[in-house]
């Protein structure tokens, strides 16, 4: 057991110590007037009477009681506000599975960005203890945040990034235009690849890229060799294609270079709209190296107040009870 606030206690002696000074004056005081009233005649027969002694030594203990009901209840108090608390050292255990969630946000991609923000963060729900990152792009590539398992974080971000992409001065897309050309999927599924750190490290690493694969200009990477770059780092890629679907069949070309480039990194492609799209993803993901690993030893502190409490209701119960009994 520890004070978290040890320093109060000593407060909280010096503060009894002057209370009881105070006390002690203005007994002396009290004392002083008694000696100067005016005397009772044959006062002595009147305190030599056995009721009247009776009277005196119940009144005492009463008195006694009473200030010990006191103590009691400051030392209860004193004991709640130093904050006893257990410490113990816990080690989190910690998956070893990062995922980094790549979203295209170029033109046509713009009438989905919403609707993908909305699976993204169910995705994140599904998951427990793995490392999430969220990277879009379009000429360019930009980190919205870093790989992380603060999940409340993860929620905050995705919260505030639906609210960008409704704002007129929208930030959604800063960054993300720095390049020839327009929905580069090439080179963002390359810069998501490159996105893990500890490459040395034991651990799964998959890429969920959104796009419709509907490029405009010269990018560095083209898909299937940022697919051949993910193969080389052992990176798994998830592909969701808004486009694949019968509206957009001019498009199906290009979902099939998707599929193929996906499904050789040991992945799988999914149409947005597939309902088997995020329970699929999910399993395959935590299929995945299952195995658990120990993180950092982190000291908890745990508040204790139940024996304290129980002083200081006790002490103020007994209060009560000899402040009545006095009254009577």
């Amino acid at each position: 057991m520890e004070l978290i606030f040890w320093w109060m206690l000593p407060l909280w002696l010096v503060g009894l110590a002057a209370a009881v000074a105070v006390a002690a004056v203005l007994a002396r005081r009290s004392r002083r007037r008694t000696a100067l009233s005016l005397p009772i005649a044959h006062r002595d027969r009147l305190t030599g009477l056995p009721g009247y002694a009776r009277a005196l030594r119940r009144y005492r203990r009463l008195l006694v009681g009473l200030i010990a009901s006191l103590l009691v209840l400051l030392v209860g108090v004193a004991l709640i506000t130093a904050r006893p608390a257990s410490v113990s050292s816990v080690q989190p255990k910690l998956s070893n599975r990062d995922i980094v969630l790549c979203l295209d946000v170029s033109g046509s991609m713009v009438d989905y960005d919403r609707e993908v923000l909305d699976v993204f963060g169910e995705l994140a729900e599904q998951f427990t203890g793995e490392r999430i990152s969220l990277v879009v792009f379009n000429a360019s590539a930009v980190t919205r945040f870093p790989l992380t398992s603060d999940y409340e974080y993860i929620a905050d971000q995705f919260a505030a990034l639906r609210d960008d992409f409704d704002s007129e001065t929208s930030d959604y897309y800063r960054g993300t235009l720095f390049g020839n050309g327009s929905s580069l999927v090439g080179d963002g599924l390359a810069s998501c690849v490159v996105r893990f750190d500890t490459p040395d490290a034991e651990r799964s690493r998959s890429v969920i890229l959104v796009t419709d694969n509907l490029i405009a200009g010269e990018p560095i990477f083209t898909l299937p060799e940022a697919g051949a770059l993910a193969q080389q780092r052992g990176v798994t890629v998830y592909g969701i294609n808004p486009g694949d679907t019968d509206a957009k069949a001019y498009l199906d070309d290009l979902a099939v270079e998707f599929r193929t480039v996906v499904e050789g990194t040991q992945g799988s492609y999914f149409a947005l709209d597939d309902p088997k799209a995020i329970p699929s993803i999910v399993d395959e993901i935590t299929s995945q190296q299952a195995a658990e690993m120990v993180g950092e030893p982190q000291i908890v502190l745990t508040d204790r107040p139940e024996v304290p409490v129980l002083i200081a209701f006790l002490g103020l119960a007994g209060l009560f009870v000899f402040a009545w009994r006095l009254r009577r």
